[in-house]
């Protein structure tokens, strides 16, 4: 998935926010969910398996932590 993708996914979270859409990103061995908080008004990626919890205040941070989570899966799979 490109930058650009994983911006635009993240700018429809910022545009609806007023509705609860979660984001399911798996590999073979994490899960992670990804979600708007508008309380909090940060992006908030959990890891499943944990339940840890990290607040992302901007778009240009939140996609750069997922260009790598997503480029890390893409290599798992093939590998």
């Amino acid at each position: 998935m490109t930058i650009t993708k994983i911006k635009e996914m993240l700018e429809t979270l910022l545009r609806y926010k007023g509705s609860e859409i979660t984001h399911t990103i798996c590999s073979i061995s994490n899960t992670f969910s990804l979600s708007y908080s508008k309380e909090l008004q940060a992006f908030q990626l959990k890891k499943v398996e944990t339940g840890h919890i990290e607040q992302f205040p901007d778009l240009e941070t939140t996609s750069l932590i997922l260009y790598r989570i997503i480029s890390t899966i893409e290599k798992e799979v093939t590998d």
